[in-house]
């Protein structure tokens, strides 16, 4: 084994790669790789995470609404049902607020991104 070779595999084994690996790329078998690689530049990451929710809400209020057209008779189960829709009208808008501030956050980020 030459010196030139020794010291190509040394340089990939101290940068992290395996050496079976190190040996087949410096004699060639495998395609070259840019040894002289490093790590980043210590960024950052941001994670954002939103459920919508809306669609969901949508669907229960309009089964809800539909339900309630139906059998107006039942006195108890309609005013249960009225202050089901007010809890999902409330719901609703909600998502609507969270939604606009996801996009509001995903936006910002775009134009100002984390160094």
């Amino acid at each position: 084994m030459s010196s030139g070779k020794k010291l190509d595999v040394d340089k990939l084994v101290k940068a992290g790669v395996p050496k079976e690996m190190a040996e087949k790329i410096a004699d060639g078998s495998q395609p070259s790789i840019n040894t002289s690689a490093t790590g980043g530049g210590g960024g950052s990451a941001v994670s954002l995470t939103y459920v919508d929710n809306y669609s969901t809400l949508l669907l229960v209020y309009t089964f809800l609404l539909h339900s309630m057209d139906k059998d107006p008779r039942n006195g108890s189960n309609q005013i249960l049902n009225e202050s089901l829709l007010a809890t999902l009208q409330t719901a609703m808008q909600e998502q609507k607020q969270y939604r606009k501030s996801f996009l509001d956050a995903v936006n910002r980020l775009n134009q100002n991104p984390p160094l």
